[in-house]
């Protein structure tokens, strides 16, 4: 009698995860949580998407991190919270109190019972970035591919599956899988993803509509010895008519004696376009009309212009939106293919657009989707 020949199953295409951002990394998360394999495929030689830190001075640790992007949670944001207590990260509040600077034309005014601007504000030791560096590491090996540049999704007729060509470091390179996750800001991935077969047109015409969150923001941040205007009874906190920085606050790491004040360059400002010299000058000059003369002294400068970001931006992206849109529009919240392509990312949330709390929801939400059809 001869034996039966035994064939192992092939084991489960997995499902394919374009972006690892916030939202991407967070549907990773949920679907190796149900036992489904994930590829996450990323351009970047980095995970974090628009979560960006960097060490405030060098050789810091990262904890002394300081946000470039993404930076702030609040307690009232369900998914944020869920996330950091069962990641094991404690975020901090903000520092708020004292005095807030108000910056006019002719004079500085200190307004010593004014709310600071920034009370309430949550972040992570090391920023942002911290949470998608903690998803990052549970990532399965071999799950996840960086400096992987996808150009094109196709889910041929008569087959199941989805195939995704990339390049990676110039090498083009197809993977197969049961569905694919397009986690990238929907008008950034109208403007570099060929789909075949087409998208409907109008949901071609929605994504090039919504709004890249962050895309039109430039963050600086002067680092200091120690944060000297507590001591002067200073939040921190400053708002200008004047600029370049329309917008202060207090981006000291949580620990350590570093001080470090971060503003917002205005969008269309003629010096987001000057040399990096003057563009430091004006705003080392402007933190010591606030706060006094030992603003004037920064042991470290760092900056980032988002809309100058290719992996984040598209040209036109530059210009502060008309309207910041409340929710995500329902096209994007549901799938196409016939299940096996789906969206996330923070412009598609429909619970704090374009904030950590939006990109976490988004991703949970992607994940739920793509389980519930496979």
């Amino acid at each position: 009698m001869e034996e039966e020949s035994l064939t192992a199953p092939a084991p489960a295409l997995p499902v394919i995860i374009i972006g690892a951002g916030l939202a991407g990394l967070t549907a990773a998360h949920a679907l190796l949580a149900a036992g489904r394999p994930v590829l996450v495929v990323e351009a970047r030689d980095r995970v974090g998407g628009r979560t960006l830190a960097v060490p405030a001075l060098p050789g810091s640790p990262d904890g002394e991190g300081l946000d470039l992007g993404a930076t702030w949670g609040w307690s009232h944001h369900p998914y944020l919270m869920d996330l950091y207590r069962e990641l094991g990260l404690q975020p901090f509040a903000q520092p708020s109190t004292g005095a807030t600077a108000y910056e006019t034309a002719t004079e500085t005014h200190r307004l010593p019972n004014h709310p600071s601007g920034s009370t309430g504000y949550l972040r992570l030791p090391g920023g942002a970035a911290a949470l998608c560096r903690t998803l990052a590491r549970q990532l399965p090996a071999g799950s996840l591919l960086l400096n992987a540049r996808v150009t094109q999704l196709c889910a041929p007729a008569g087959h199941t599956d989805v195939t995704v060509a990339l390049l990676q470091e110039d090498a083009p390179r197809t993977y197969r899988g049961s569905a694919v996750i397009v986690a990238l800001p929907p008008r950034l991935a109208a403007h570099s993803l060929r789909f075949t077969p087409d998208l409907p047109p109008a949901l071609q015409q929605v994504m090039r509509a919504v709004p890249t969150w962050m895309a039109y923001s430039m963050k600086v941040v002067a680092v200091y010895a120690t944060p000297f205007w507590r001591a002067d009874g200073w939040s921190g906190f400053g708002a200008s008519q004047v600029g370049p920085l329309g917008e202060i606050h207090d981006a000291s790491p949580a620990t350590g004696p570093l001080g470090a004040l971060f503003g917002f360059l205005a969008p269309m400002h003629p010096l987001r376009n000057a040399p990096l010299a003057q563009r430091q000058a004006a705003v080392v000059q402007q933190l010591g009309r606030l706060f006094g003369p030992a603003a004037l002294k920064p042991l470290a400068y760092h900056e980032l212009d988002w809309s100058q970001e290719p992996l984040t931006s598209i040209p036109g992206d530059e210009q502060f939106p008309d309207q910041i849109p409340l929710r995500g529009p329902d096209q994007l919240r549901q799938p196409y293919w016939e299940g096996r392509l789906y969206w996330a990312g923070a412009e598609t949330s429909t619970s704090e657009w374009g904030r950590l709390d939006g990109a976490i929801e988004s991703g949970q939400w992607a994940a739920t989707q793509v389980l519930d059809y496979l």
